[in-house]
């Protein structure tokens, strides 16, 4: 099997992202980035509910978080620091929730000329209500209202559903999706 030289997941917060990517590189040869190591642990703190950097806003009835200009700054380091590993000879496996479509067109930027998998990752609204909860560093009701934002503008290789199904079950629904995979990458579709 020829790996791809990023595998990409996207979902909002809670779906499972980060148990998934540990599931993945104890079967693959890849490093791991993060959407909370890359971003929120290297922003400064002067930038939480500033206008530049990360605010609170209302959305369908919850608050979700809104990216300034700085922050902006830091999403697209993110996506070129994967891209600067994938130079450097590595795979990497990314766990990201690509709210808008700005932020999907730089990352398509960015990876331009390598081999993605696409994952969109999904999970019942129930169940990623009682992540959300249980995680008590999220703001209640954040994962729900992202869930549209998240997937709208994005075209995947393969969606998965982490409702209730273990994160090593999931990667081996990948790895078997990246067995079979051919035509042209969701990628390239939207390049």
């Amino acid at each position: 099997m020829k790996l791809p030289n990023v595998i990409l997941l996207n979902g909002t917060s809670s779906v499972g992202k980060s148990s998934l990517t540990l599931a993945l590189q104890a079967r693959l040869p890849f490093v791991r980035m993060g959407i909370d190591d890359f971003i929120y642990e290297r922003a400064p703190v002067s930038w939480y509910g500033a206008p530049e950097g990360l605010m609170r806003v209302p959305l369908n009835g919850a608050m979700v978080t809104q990216y300034g200009a700085e922050a902006l700054k830091l999403w697209r380091a993110y996506h070129r620091a994967a891209r600067v590993c994938v130079d450097e000879g590595l795979g990497v496996v990314v766990d990201d929730a690509i709210l808008t479509r700005e932020l999907l067109d730089d990352w398509v930027k960015a990876l331009a000329g390598v081999d993605v998998f696409f994952v969109g990752v999904h999970c019942g609204a129930e169940e990623l209500t009682l992540r959300e909860l249980a995680r008590r560093d999220r703001a209640p009701g954040s994962a729900l209202a992202s869930v549209e934002r998240v997937h709208a503008y994005a075209t995947y290789d393969l969606e998965i559903d982490s409702t209730a199904t273990p994160s090593s079950a999931l990667a081996a629904q990948i790895i078997a999706a990246l067995e079979t995979r051919s035509g042209p990458s969701a990628f390239e579709r939207m390049r």
